[in-house]
């Protein structure tokens, strides 16, 4: 096994990585590193002496020595984690972003505990955390209400006699349950200036068409789990007929699921771009009564963009043939399931046993305490994430991120100009638009007012409701106004990040922003490799194959030249064959068109926090750490924000309902793409990820 690249003293790492049992003599280095292998709720402080993962910001002992980077670089750099970790009895996966989640759950449990402490004025922030937590937690009051607090919309579903009267408990926020058609507020794609109304197809309980459809075993298993459940469910809402119900509502979903679109053509931006009158819509999909279902939305409008257009009368027909009884049978199940983790045990505990044990392969539910958080970071989410800024985020992170982002920004604008494939016209164009992102970081300028939302420490379900229509009734009220660019769409302590093509920004969280993604004392290469590339990924949706059709301004329209277009979608197909030939389960295959946006994005990205990282050397050598370069350490710090793994169930629904390609290939699938990896690890012809120069993408 080749070992060309590597430096002397990574060569004395490995032989002691290697070396028999008994008989390895680890250093000082090797033993940091080996300390910080244990999961932390520390909190990154840049005044701290040094970096949380021990030596630089890379914990060395995970790295697999018996790999040959160029065959498998995820392996390498993750394999004695991915041989030696756990997926806890409460998770579907682990990883980096497990590990930040529960460092963040301790500090949210500190949140929690002051308000509990402290008086709270009423209609405070304070008090809603308090007793929004008290209600969820007071497990005695929700066992003695039982069904109770559901029974009013139960039976408001019951009094239902005609399909208009199902569609208007469709569009009810409280009830929550969209049928086969969703219609909700949303910038308008044509004139993103402005908020209208965007419907689309929904209904599915399971997560999507292909759980219905295919014939593979596991489907098949689900589907009849599936059926059970319900049936179950019935049986604890003292329903006759579990059974019967069961089996229609499968039946049900089933037909839907043939009408709908597969994702790969959802993310289509054209297709599902298309307005249409409210009056020409009735003649259109004239078998589902949209003026009631608006009306009861309290939706205004008279113009309504449609996405899965050729969809529509089918699914208005089926809708129309299918009894009122069954639909009506489809809402109780429905609604009782979207409310189940605030219900009694259990129907918490059959619902999970469906969606949690067998779709996703979680084997307990978390504890109510953390399910408790998850409630707080729902339903007041910019309310806890204030409150998590102000203790547990430095402003000096903020500011450094700035510097990062704009150096990725710069580094992506020297690429275009550099492009050889591109005219001079489409170039001004993309720079143009590149310029007028806008890079929200951190935290919002101003924050979500929660005064009219009222919280009960003794209503849990009272205080969901409350939440369903208090967020529903901000939407309805966007429709009066322009688009909001200072809004933010979720809480800064969310782990996640986000681009929005209408508004042509990025969103780059607090909570995303500590390690193993971003960490201030670390070596910056690691930062770069970790959190840049996911700043370039975010950067780059903008011109990934779908958010490259909206202009600067985040208008839907057309600003490159047909042979540039011609172009770009062939590099596109190119890397969406590449990700087609990746099978993370036996038989399951990734498809590469359904995950093609997020894996230009992730290409993009690390192309230009690789070249950022460059420049922000100044033309100067960066030290050897550990025998590894700073070229290589940016790799390893990509190979190191998407550590993770998952259970089979979960990595199936991921893979079939979901459009992110599984980690391993978010590492190797990018970096096969990028001479510069080549060139750090001197992967060669003979490697099991080399490709030839000439079928690596070069888009962007």
């Amino acid at each position: 096994m080749k070992r060309m690249w590597m430096t002397g003293a990574v060569m004395a790492l490995a032989a002691a990585a290697c070396a028999p049992d008994g008989d390895t003599a680890e250093d000082a280095t090797t033993q940091a590193a080996a300390d910080a292998a244990a999961p932390t709720v520390e909190t990154a402080d840049a005044s701290a002496a040094g970096p949380m993962i021990k030596p630089w910001g890379y914990p060395l002992e995970y790295i697999d020595w018996s790999v040959d980077p160029g065959d498998d670089f995820f392996e390498f750099a993750n394999g004695k984690w991915l041989q030696t970790a756990e997926i806890s009895s409460d998770r579907s996966g682990t990883g980096f972003s497990i590990e930040m989640s529960d460092r963040n759950d301790v500090r949210f449990a500190e949140i929690v505990a002051d308000a509990a402490a402290s008086d709270a004025a009423p209609g405070s922030d304070r008090q809603k955390i308090r007793d929004l937590y008290a209600s969820f937690m007071d497990e005695a009051a929700v066992e003695a209400r039982g069904l109770e607090p559901v029974r009013e919309i139960l039976d408001r579903i019951a009094a239902a006699e005609t399909h208009e009267d199902v569609a208007r408990l469709f569009a009810d926020p409280e009830v929550s349950v969209s049928g086969p058609f969703y219609a909700n507020v949303s910038i308008d794609q044509k004139n993103p200036e402005s908020y209208g109304v965007v419907a689309g197809h929904t209904g599915l309980s399971m997560p999507n068409r292909d759980y219905y459809l295919l014939e593979d075993e596991r489907f098949v298993e689900a589907r009849a789990a599936f059926t059970k459940h319900v049936a179950r469910m019935f049986v604890l809402l003292e329903i006759e007929g579990g059974d019967e119900k069961a089996e229609a509502l499968l039946d049900l979903e089933t037909k839907i699921a043939t009408r709908h679109w597969p994702l790969a053509d959802r993310r289509d931006a054209d297709r599902t771009y298309n307005p249409m009158s409210v009056a020409d819509l009735g003649g259109f999909a004239p078998q589902y009564p949209w003026t009631a279902h608006l009306a009861a939305a309290g939706l205004d409008v008279d113009e309504i963009v449609i996405r899965e257009k050729d969809a529509f009368p089918e699914l208005a027909a089926l809708f129309a043939d299918t009894p009122v009884a069954t639909w009506k049978d489809y809402l109780v199940y429905q609604h009782v399931n979207s409310l189940s983790r605030y219900l009694p045990a259990a129907v918490y505990a059959e619902s999970f046993d469906f969606y949690g044990r067998t779709l996703s392969g979680q084997e307990d539910p978390r504890e109510r305490d953390k399910r408790g958080i998850e409630v707080l970071n729902n339903v007041l989410n910019q309310t806890m994430g204030r409150v998590y800024v102000e203790r547990y985020f430095p402003e000096s992170a903020k500011a450094e991120m700035t510097d990062i982002f704009e150096n990725i920004r710069a580094a992506l604008a020297r690429r275009i100009q550099d492009l050889d494939w591109m005219s001079e016209d489409t170039k001004a164009k993309a720079l143009s638009k590149l310029a007028a992102m806008n890079a929200k970081i951190a935290y919002p300028s101003k924050w979500q007012d929660y005064s009219a939302l009222e919280i009960r420490p003794d209503d849990l379900v009272g205080n969901l409701l409350r939440s369903r229509a208090y967020e529903h009734a901000l939407d309805v009220d966007r429709l009066s106004k322009p688009v909001d660019k200072e809004e933010w769409f979720t809480g800064p302590q969310i782990i996640n990040a986000f681009y929005s093509a209408t508004r042509n920004e990025a969103f780059i969280p607090a909570g995303y922003l500590q390690p193993p993604l971003f960490d201030p004392n670390a070596d910056p290469a690691i930062n770069y490799g970790a959190i840049g590339s996911i700043v370039g990924h975010e950067i780059g949706h903008g011109f990934d194959d779908q958010g490259s059709k909206y202009a600067a301004d985040g208008k839907l329209e057309n600003w490159w030249t047909e042979a540039d277009r011609a172009a770009f979608d062939a590099a596109g197909a190119a890397l969406a064959d590449q990700y087609s030939q990746y099978e993370p389960l036996p038989g399951l295959f990734v498809n590469g068109r359904q995950t093609l946006g997020e894996n230009l994005g992730d290409l993009a990205g690390m192309l230009v926090t690789y070249d950022a990282y460059v420049t922000s050397l100044n033309g100067e050598e960066p030290p050897v750490l550990d025998g590894f370069t700073g070229a290589q350490r940016v790799f390893l710090g990509r190979a190191q924000a998407r550590r993770y793994m998952r259970t089979d169930e979960s990595m199936r629904q991921r893979v079939v309902a979901g459009v992110h390609s599984p980690m391993r290939w978010r590492v190797n699938g990018v970096i096969r793409n990028m001479d510069a990896w080549y060139d750090a690890f001197g992967v060669e012809a003979d490697d099991a990820l080399y490709l030839a120069p000439d079928e690596r993408v070069r888009a962007w």
